[in-house]
């Protein structure tokens, strides 16, 4: 009797843990050790059910949707990365740059820690954009090429037409062209001009150049005295200092130079041989040249 007891107890134990399952819901330990949960119909626990699986933090991290989050948990599994936004973009494990922004981003740099971008290809200067930046807000934002050059205005000497800037146009203000007996200034090409109707261009004493008409460029004058017996100082207007070329005629006589006479700015002056020889109604005629 006591045997056949024995066997019946056991098969009624068999046979609750035959219908022994787990059930899909799963749950996590503050030691983050996984374990099954068990259909609470069940009356006997089996090893085989109460089995404990450990996984590693990235097991973790790609399942947590099936898991059931405890509070005691919750804390734990916050410091995983389980998605990406804002301009970063996450397939697998994997989380790279790229994607949509979600809000305003500044990135920070300084002159050691600055941003690099190498392997850029070579662009158009006709079809792609330039990259440009707020000044006020830093904001990046990006223009056409030709918008850029369109946006510049030329003048003081130079013309734009279309994408084209030539030498040419009115001086806005005083330019000065800097040359050294290495670096010197060349215009080629000139054409002959007339001397009777085109003008000749000069040179100031601090560089400007201007033009001349080819009479003013020879300046001359003559004047006549009736001299006074012994006179030796003559004033002729407008004579400059510099003139190169003064001649002296006394009573039709050529006189000589520096030997006869001597010259300043507006005066002719005999040397006393020659002014004592003076008498009164001498003609005495001067001509100068510069």
């Amino acid at each position: 009797m006591r045997k056949i007891l024995v066997l019946a107890i056991a098969a009624i134990t068999f046979s609750f843990a035959a219908n022994a399952q787990k059930v899909p819901t799963k749950v996590i330990d503050n030691k983050g050790t996984i374990k099954w949960v068990l259909d609470s119909t069940t009356a006997v626990i089996t090893k085989a059910d109460s089995t404990i699986l450990y996984v590693t933090p990235t097991q973790m991290r790609d399942s947590l949707d099936n898991f059931v989050r405890y509070a005691d948990t919750t804390s734990m599994l916050s410091t995983y990365t389980n998605a990406a936004d804002n301009g970063l973009t996450k397939t697998g494990q994997k989380i790279q740059l790229g994607g949509a922004l979600t809000k305003a981003t500044t990135i920070t740099t300084t002159a050691e820690n600055f941003l690099a971008i190498t392997g850029l290809q070579p662009g158009s200067n006709t079809t792609d954009s330039v990259m440009v930046i707020d000044p006020a807000s830093g904001q990046l934002k990006f223009i056409s090429a030709s918008s850029l050059f369109n946006a510049l205005t030329f003048g003081n000497g130079l013309t734009k037409t279309g994408n084209s800037v030539q030498l040419g146009g009115t001086l806005t203000s005083s330019v000065t062209l800097g040359t050294d007996a290495t670096n010197t200034l060349k215009i080629t090409g000139l054409q002959g001009g007339n001397l009777s109707s085109d003008s000749l261009v000069v040179v100031n004493g601090d560089g400007t150049l201007k033009k001349v008409t080819a009479e003013s460029l020879l300046q001359s004058g003559s004047e006549s005295y009736t001299a006074t017996a012994g006179q030796s100082a003559f004033v002729v207007p407008n004579m400059p200092a510099t003139a190169s070329k003064v001649y002296v005629w006394r009573n039709g006589a050529k006189l000589v130079v520096t030997t006869d006479y001597t010259t300043s700015a507006g005066n002719v002056s005999l040397v006393s041989a020659i002014a004592n020889l003076v008498t009164a109604g001498d003609q005495i005629e001067i001509q100068w040249v510069k």
